[in-house]
Formats: C-alpha cells, sequence, structure tokens
C-alpha cells in the first residue's frame, strides 16, 4: 500500500521578480528543448528533502529550524552555470547552479544535523546545491556543449529557508508551511 502521508522538503525560496526572467529566458531559448518546464513559483534551491511525514515529525523538526534561523544573516546567493544532470546526450534535468557559498553550505550543514535529529533519513550522495529548471530532454542531439543561454549576473539575497509540502496534481506545486526569517 503506497504511503499516503504528505511529502516534504526544506529549501530556499527563489523570490518571484528574480525566477519570472529566468524562466522567460530559459523557456524561450532555442537549444533548450525540455518536456516539462519548472513553474517559476516552485523556484528553489533543497536544503533536504524529507519525502513523507506526519504531523508530529514535522512539529519536531520545526522548532529546531527556527533556531537554526536566528543563527543566520540573511545572505546573497550569486547563481553561475546553467548545467544538467544525468548523461548529456539525453539528460534528465536542466538547473542553475549558485555559485560556492559558505553560508548556503553552513545552512544546508546544520538543516542536515536538526533533520537527522528529528529522525528523519538523510540522503548519502553529496549535496550539490541548484535550481530545477526543466526536465526530460527531447532535443534530438544531445544537450549542447556551450549554451547561449544568458541568464546575466543573477544574484538574491536568501532572507529566509521554508518548509515545503509538495502537492503534485497542482501548479505550482510547492507549498510554503512554515517559513524561518533569517536574523
Amino acid at each position: 500500500m503506497p504511503d499516503i502521508r504528505p511529502h516534504y522538503f526544506i529549501g530556499v525560496p527563489i523570490p518571484e521578480g528574480i525566477a519570472n526572467p529566468i524562466y522567460q529566458a530559459a523557456k524561450n531559448e532555442p537549444v533548450l528543448t525540455f518536456q516539462k518546464w519548472v513553474h517559476p513559483l516552485d523556484y528553489h534551491i533543497t536544503l533536504i528533502f524529507l519525502g513523507a511525514a506526519d504531523e508530529t515529525q514535522i512539529k519536531k523538526l520545526e522548532g529546531s529550524l527556527a533556531e537554526i534561523a536566528s543563527e543566520i544573516d540573511p545572505f546573497s546567493i550569486k547563481f553561475g552555470k546553467i548545467d544538467v544532470f544525468g548523461d548529456r546526450r539525453k539528460p534528465r534535468v536542466l538547473h542553475l547552479e549558485p555559485k560556492k557559498n559558505k553560508t548556503l553550505d553552513r545552512l544546508r550543514e546544520h538543516t542536515k544535523q536538526a533533520v537527522l535529529q528529528a529522525g528523519f533519513q538523510v540522503e548519502k550522495r553529496p549535496y550539490h546545491p541548484h535550481m530545477t529548471l526543466a526536465r526530460k530532454w527531447t532535443g534530438e542531439d544531445g544537450f549542447p556543449a556551450h549554451v547561449p543561454f544568458e541568464s546575466g549576473e543573477v544574484s538574491m539575497m536568501a532572507e529566509r529557508f521554508s518548509l515545503f509540502q509538495i502537492h503534485l496534481n497542482q501548479s505550482p506545486k510547492y507549498e510554503e508551511i512554515f517559513k524561518f526569517q533569517l536574523s
């Protein structure tokens, strides 16, 4: 029997004023032929995927996340290159990568420890921060070595991170359940 509990993740939301221009520029680039484009209101950088959880587990985690937010100041995130996950001949995911960021790494590590203490499992693969733009390559040729996509020097201030609930049959599909303002 499938697990019908809601699924959650913790992430840094991307402000709409930054998300919309990135979405338009990427979607209108002819060499970026993907089947499913992520709604710009769903743009985020995942810190930790939690998966299925009940209200008790979420409540246990909420206090720890609020404490983390009180210990980290707002910080700037600069996005660098556009790239893909998967085989470059038929990539699974198109994403925009933030440049190396010590505060983002620290926020992720503190969040990871809180999640583990709350009894959740954490993925074993190395953390690779990114903002997913699209999925399922439809191009006949592989992903181009050079993408003429010009996002410019995109940067944002991360002023909060959030606990999101996933609603698979909606668009946008991610709902911010709790917002944790950085101090």
